[in-house]
């Protein structure tokens, strides 16, 4: 199967509206390293129209296996919308591949082959906010909460530093603690390494941090791309939480996404927790679902029913 090179990869990611920071090289760059696998972007033409797969690859179990990073958006990425027939044949190239593809709530080009399994996500729509007003559809004590937190003298700044990452990764550590087997897995450090020296200065990333009294009590990252911004990664310190930092923070990812004109802050999906995907909603966050494939064939189809 052709690869797309990268400029084209990158062309098309400027010129799909629906296309995330997740399906872009710098993603997959960062990934592919994390994972010691391959990015493969695969490449689909239509005549004078290409469309791209960005998709990493591992060998397992002697076998080559396709994935999303992360469990994060992967879907085509292409400058129009596709008819059903070349979608289905894109649909029957990859029906002989071991593929695992979480697909995207925004893309126009949806595709869906092997077993389909529904994913959520919790996103808060922009398009409609009173940039006077960003809290007004929250619940009455979050607001009360992130005004509490101005009061109490807590502020959010960018991550500036080494120093910075490394007291927001001692956060990280602390919530996992703290989550106990709640927490579906733990990131290393290296990976959050990768993460700021390869965005520090670009416009694709911040780490918002909350600090009180010079004392970091709370983060979040957040990946900004066409008109989204994805909220990824977050970790805060329980001694905050009464003083309003959550929300406050909560706050300044709604207003930084509108002056950065983007259309969505998404919140991303809650791992199947009923507790955190209502906590989101007391923002304004709407759930919506979308589709993932699973195709599975031969001796890792065998062996994944084996092990299950």
């Amino acid at each position: 199967m052709e690869s797309c090179p990268e400029p084209l990869w990158e062309k098309l990611c400027r010129e799909d509206a629906s296309c995330t920071f997740f399906q872009t090289p710098s993603w997959h760059r960062i990934a592919a390293r994390h994972y010691g696998a391959e990015s493969v972007p695969l490449l689909f033409r239509f005549g004078e129209t290409s469309a791209c797969l960005p998709l990493l690859k591992k060998r397992r179990w002697g076998r080559d296996v396709f994935f999303s990073p992360f469990g994060t958006y992967t879907a085509l990425i292409c400058s129009r919308n596709l008819d059903t027939q070349e979608i289905q044949s894109v649909a029957n190239g990859l029906k002989g591949l071991n593929v695992q593809l979480v697909s995207s709530p925004y893309t126009s080009n949806p595709l869906v082959f092997g077993k389909a399994i529904s994913s959520k996500t919790q996103m808060i729509d922009l398009t409609g906010l009173d940039p006077e007003n960003p809290m007004r559809d929250w619940d009455p004590d979050q607001r009360r909460r992130a005004l509490l937190a101005r009061k109490n003298g807590v502020v959010i700044r960018e991550a500036r530093s080494l120093e910075d990452w490394e007291r927001y990764y001692a956060l990280y550590e602390l919530s996992v603690q703290r989550w106990g087997e709640k927490a579906t897995g733990k990131y290393p450090r290296a990976l959050f390494d990768d993460i700021r020296s390869m965005l520090s200065g670009s416009a694709v990333m911040r780490l918002w941090l909350t600090e009180h009294e010079g004392e970091i009590g709370a983060g979040s990252l957040v990946f900004y791309h066409n008109n989204k911004a994805l909220y990824w990664h977050g970790a805060a310190d329980q001694r905050f939480f009464s003083l309003g930092a959550t929300q406050l923070l909560y706050l300044h990812m709604v207003e930084t996404a509108m002056q950065y004109h983007c259309e969505v802050l998404d919140l991303m999906g809650s791992a199947g927790l009923a507790s955190l995907e209502s906590f989101k909603g007391k923002f304004g966050a709407s759930t919506v679902e979308y589709n993932m494939s699973l195709n599975r064939t031969g001796l890792v189809s065998l062996l994944t029913s084996l092990v299950r």
